[in-house]
């Protein structure tokens, strides 16, 4: 028997006039029966505000917030702000959403007691939605010590509870790199995550899409490396916000302690590189951060 409970769809749109029917009509197909879709359009130029305003005359469940250019995290905690759901789920603009994806999330949600966070795997596709080839899904366990020097949720596929999102709301970050990162932190710090393997989303791979997901080895390198360049500063940031805001685990404060430590001091980054409670999904990928950490190449 499907739950009743409601569910708030958060989406931040920009210039996303090309997909944003597609992905619209995808989740408004879904056979969960209690939905709603809170989009904050983030001061787009194109026609997807005209999209938007079309959507809402025959979507009564579907809130608009025009508002001005913030970019996605600052945009995506705005709209947490404005949630008051049971469970609440993120949305890229571009995807398309099979139609029990919502109703699987939930499932898995129901019975979790404490902050709980559910993300999954994803179909990768091209930009006419063409299956494009499978690679490595994430095997290892998601939490603390993976949540802190990486993030295997991906926001498109992330579904909340209640006690989660309100931990957010109480703490919003200051210095976030992405707003479901720091969910997966707080969720691996004070509860459950739970990532399926099964995919329920028909993640849209262009070149217009701010992250996206390829397993392609080369092409995997080429946007670590771009990630990486971007955001030189920004992890030790994040992580110094979360120490602000959250202490009481002994064991896991270590952990936070260890990586603010390893900026100035090279016997931390001794202790970090043999540390086996913090590491990222993908071996070769855990050997190359690791590598960079002792170097001083990542906060």
């Amino acid at each position: 028997m499907l739950s009743n409970k409601k569910v708030q769809i958060l989406m931040s749109t920009y210039n996303g006039e090309r997909y944003l029917k597609e992905q619209l009509d995808s989740i408004f197909a879904q056979t969960y029966p209690n939905i709603e879709v809170l989009v904050r359009d983030d001061g787009s130029k194109d026609g997807t505000r005209e999209i938007l305003r079309e959507y809402q005359k025959t979507h009564p469940n579907l809130f608009v917030y025009e508002e001005k250019n913030e970019g996605l995290t600052k945009s995506f905690l705005e709209l947490i702000q404005k949630c008051d759901a049971d469970y609440v789920s993120f949305s890229d603009q571009d995807d398309y959403w099979l139609e029990n994806k919502i109703e699987v999330a939930v499932e898995k949600l129901e019975n979790i007691k404490g902050p709980a966070l559910y993300c999954s795997n994803q179909i990768l596709v091209d930009k006419d939605l063409n299956r494009l080839p499978e690679g490595v899904i994430p095997d290892k366990t998601p939490g603390f010590g993976n949540a802190l020097i990486e993030s295997m949720c991906t926001g498109c596929t992330a579904v909340m509870n209640r006690e989660l999102i309100n931990e957010v709301k109480g703490h919003l970050p200051k210095n976030a790199i992405w707003h479901d990162w720091w969910c997966y932190l707080v969720a691996s710090y004070l509860g459950t995550v739970v990532f399926d393997k099964g995919a329920y989303i028909l993640y849209r791979q262009h070149g217009d899409n701010q992250l996206g997901s390829s397993r392609s080895t080369l092409v995997m390198i080429k946007n670590k490396w771009n990630f990486l360049r971007k955001t030189r500063g920004m992890l030790g940031k994040q992580i110094a916000n979360f120490k602000e805001e959250y202490r009481g685990n002994k064991e896991k404060d270590e952990l936070v302690d260890l990586l603010l430590a390893s900026k100035t001091s090279f016997p931390a980054r001794i202790k970090l590189v043999f540390n086996r409670k913090l590491y990222r999904q993908r071996p070769l990928d855990n050997l190359v951060v690791k590598f960079l950490y002792l170097f001083n190449r990542m906060l």
